[in-house]
């Protein structure tokens, strides 16, 4: 098997180019004798200045530099957490609870073969994690190659810690022990702790007693539990010329994680980094503004962007959900012998709109309403107005259609997959920092689509897709279905393998029964093989690329040949699992879907009249829940999946049973008991 995969792969070389802050060339491969990093927690680039920071605003001047996100397993990272993410070169906890003060000294003895406090413990413990975090491996693989680590600081102690918790070399008096060129020397690489008022003299003494060493400067954690921030990234060296970093594992120009830290420093030795350590190695991408005051301003501008729509994301969709609720409950509890056609078109319209939220919150990103010192009013404003646009867009899209009762669902459908699609195409910038988007505070994501994305855009295909067929048949169902795939999955787009194992199943649901082919469980089986099928090509493709360029597609084809691919499935089935059950809300998941099945298995009289009166929505419904399903299930974290479905699926729905209910008068020819079944205007 692993021949076949080795073979398609090599026939795959063809160049799929990425279009998410495309991954620059790789370090040259001079080589380098000493790295040296200054972890400095809490520093962030509102921090680095002329006047403040001297030393460290020259040194980013001469460097690569970039935003760097810190997260590591807990949602905000302590410096003891990010001591021991930076040497796993994985997620790890110091398990320090709410105070990140709460830990003492580190270490027991100075001098050569200092012991961590602890660390036994701490490693038993983080290896039972998800992430299977091993701690020490970026100080085990150094001695695998003969080459050791030193550290200079309580904390830095436990970033240079092997797995057995001892340190080659440790120094307690971090400034001190910059200015002594043999202790520097000792080993392969040394760790320095500083803080915020130290960094600039530490900076000044290592550049004269290791000038010919690639210097790291990185903002490694927060100071306190109390909030999230992006911090400051900095690679000095002649493999690191001012230019902007990204990595493989971020695929987006300026991001960089703690996690890439211990690859990039084995990368800078040319030695290979172990299966255990999920980060990638810092690589260059877009030049720098010749004005550096721009680029640091730039750079702060990112961690104000991600700071904000952090705090807007519950308000956000407390009020979506809220709109969506009244324009619903409105449309479908209001007796429609009340309104009039104009008033029944206005409550068509109030649902079209409610579902175009989602869209119209992507869209918002095109503004920088982060930037506003009203920034929350100018969300809401600026999403507001969107949503007014695409609903006149949805109007034209229906009326275009024939006024058809699924008409402004698949406006709704067809507006949102366009919005989100054209995106993925074009470098996925409205997928960051947008209230379905992703956040590099999370760091769940940085490029291609994430799965509160994908809830919105696999709802809305589908809705497209069966609104479609009523004017265009199956031709239409494949095309979007193609599109939708070819977008969601493409390496260079949007990158997803839960998508695809959800969307390809679904379209075939859909295009069965909205046919009235007869179902049957070989079938099923077979649109199940040919989604496996979909993503084993799409994973080959990318698996040819070079290795600094290959998405978390390639990079599994490659643990499936070479082994750790379990690991990975592991970590997603407990992420998802860790989820659904991480809140009562969470739980509730599984019991909307079941109730959602019993809707369609037996709708009460309204959606009854409406799957009557129109073919296609009983089969779009269907196709709907179970993508929305499989999607909760193949992805990690992805129980957030059917609560988005909801947000467009739920008010597009309304809008094609408000169409349907009958009138109190009896059709013409119909006896005195028999309802009027004829479509509303």
């Amino acid at each position: 098997m692993r021949c076949c995969v080795a073979a398609l792969a090599a026939c795959g070389t063809i160049g799929l180019s990425g279009t998410v802050g495309a991954v620059g060339a790789a370090p040259p491969a001079a080589p380098v004798g000493r790295v040296v990093v200054i972890g400095v927690p809490g520093l962030r680039w509102d921090d680095v200045s002329a006047q403040a920071t001297p030393a460290l605003w020259a040194l980013a001047g001469q460097s690569a530099i970039g935003s760097l996100s810190v997260k590591a397993a807990d949602p905000v990272s302590c410096p003891l957490d990010g001591w021991l993410t930076l040497g796993a070169g994985n997620r790890a906890t110091a398990e320090l609870g709410h105070d990140c003060n709460s830990s003492a000294e580190t270490v027991v003895q100075a001098g050569d073969g200092a012991t961590v406090t602890g660390f036994a413990s701490l490693a038993r413990r983080n290896r039972s994690r998800t992430d299977a975090t091993r701690l020490g491996s970026l100080a085990d693989t150094l001695h695998s190659a003969g080459q050791c680590v030193s550290a200079a600081g309580s904390g830095s102690a436990a970033g240079g810690a092997n797995s057995a918790g001892a340190v080659a070399s440790y120094r307690a008096d971090a400034l001190q022990a910059a200015a002594d060129a043999t202790f520097v020397g000792r080993c392969a690489v040394t760790l320095f702790e500083a803080d915020v008022s130290t960094v600039d003299p530490m900076v000044t003494q290592l550049r004269a007693t290791a000038s010919d060493a690639v210097l790291l400067v990185v903002g490694i954690s927060e100071t306190d539990r109390s909030a999230a921030h992006l911090h400051v990234a900095v690679a000095h060296g002649a493999a690191f010329p001012p230019r902007a970093l990204t990595s493989a594992s971020t695929r987006r120009t300026d991001f960089v994680q703690l996690v890439d830290v211990a690859p990039t420093i084995l990368a800078s030795l040319h030695l290979a980094e172990p299966a255990s350590m999920i980060g990638q190695p810092w690589r260059l991408t877009g030049a720098l503004s010749r004005d550096e005051a721009k680029t640091v301003a730039h750079l702060h501008d990112l961690d104000r962007a991600a700071r904000r729509q952090s705090a807007a994301i519950v308000p956000f969709f407390v009020t979506e959900s809220v709109l969506m609720m009244i324009a619903c409950a409105l449309a479908l509890l209001i007796p429609t012998r009340r309104i009039k056609s104009r008033g029944r078109s206005l409550l068509r319209l109030g649902c079209a709109a409610a579902a175009l939220i989602p869209a119209s919150s992507f869209l918002a990103g095109i503004l920088p309403w982060w930037r506003s010192s009203s920034w929350l009013l100018t969300l809401f404003g600026v999403t507001a107005g969107w949503v007014v646009l695409t609903t006149c867009v949805a109007v034209a899209v229906d009326r275009a259609l024939g006024r058809r009762p699924f008409g402004l669902a698949t406006a709704v459908g067809l507006i949102t997959a366009a919005a989100i699609g054209i995106d993925l195409l074009t470098g996925a910038r409205l997928q960051i920092f947008t209230m379905n988007g992703y956040s590099p505070l999370v760091a769940g994501r940085f490029a291609g689509i994430g799965n509160v994305a994908f809830g919105v855009f696999g709802a809305a295909v589908l809705l497209a897709a069966g609104g479609l067929y009523e004017r265009f048949g199956l031709i239409a169902v494949a095309a979007v279905g193609l599109f939708a795939v070819a977008v969601d999955g493409g390496p260079s787009w949007g990158s997803d393998v839960g998508g695809v194992l959800a969307l390809v199943p679904a379209f075939a649901l859909l295009a069965w029964t909205i046919s009235g082919t007869r179902l049957s469980a070989a079938k099923l089986s077979m649109s199940i093989g040919v989604a496996v099928m979909a993503v084993g090509v799409l994973g080959i493709l990318d698996y040819a690329r070079p290795a600094g360029h290959r998405t978390h597609l390639g990079r599994f084809v490659g643990e499936v040949l070479h082994g750790g691919a379990w690991t990975v499935v592991r970590r997603k089935a407990l992420a998802d699992f860790d989820l659904l059950t991480h809140s009562f809300l969470t739980l509730l998941v599984p019991v909307l879907v079941v109730a959602a099945a019993l809707l369609i298995r037996r709708p009460p009289g309204i959606l009854r009249l409406a799957f009557e009166q129109v073919s296609v929505l009983r089969p779009t419904l269907v196709a709907v829940m179970a993508m929305a399903v499989v999607a909760a299930v193949v992805n990690d974290s992805g129980a957030a999946i059917p609560a988005l479905v909801v947000l467009v699926a739920l008010p597009a729905v309304t809008s094609v049973v408000i169409s349907v209910r009958p009138l109190d008068r009896p059709a013409p020819g119909a006896s005195d008991g028999e309802p009027s079944h004829k479509l509303l205007p």
